[in-house]
């Protein structure tokens, strides 16, 4: 408060006054241990994951022992392991009556975390590397192509050439 030199005692003197009842007639609504700030149940690695009736997880809501992975595809990573996961509610957009959730990225237990990650990263890598060998069998097959064809015409004009 304004009269708070920062010492103990006077520290102590402002708690007691504020723990005592007011004296404007009412009664107090809420006990002290009512005002204490919520948070959400610990999860172990062994609990389920507490989804909602929209089977999905609220990240403002997120319980210790749970954390957010925000990577493209990486439920199908997740459900290829066989590691429990749900979606990630966001929050909700659009005006007025228009609102959507935004689901993005999923919710696990915490010692799963690293593994995901590992995994998704070498599934990426592979992604990549099919991607890279179907380009270039796609121009080699071009190549082929304008190769045939430029044979032919070459042997076509050989044999009825004029």
């Amino acid at each position: 408060g304004q009269n708070n030199d920062g010492t103990q005692e006077q520290r102590l003197k402002e708690i007691a006054a504020a723990e005592q009842p007011l004296a404007d007639g009412k009664e107090d609504v809420y006990a002290i241990w009512q005002t204490d700030p919520w948070s959400p149940p610990p999860i172990g690695p062994d609990d389920r994951l507490p989804i909602n009736e929209f089977r999905n997880i609220e990240l403002e809501l997120l319980n210790p022992g749970l954390v957010h992975v925000d990577e493209s595809n990486i439920a199908k990573v997740a459900k290829q392991l066989g590691i429990p996961y749900a979606p990630c509610l966001m929050g909700f957009e659009g005006f007025g009556g228009n609102r959507a959730p935004t689901i993005r990225g999923i919710v696990v237990h915490q010692h799963n975390e690293i593994l995901l990650r590992e995994a998704h990263a070498e599934v990426a890598s592979h992604l990549l590397q099919e991607s890279h060998d179907e380009h270039q069998r796609r121009v080699y097959a071009r190549w082929k192509r304008l190769l045939v064809g430029m044979l032919t015409k070459e042997r076509l004009e050989r044999e009825y050439g004029e």
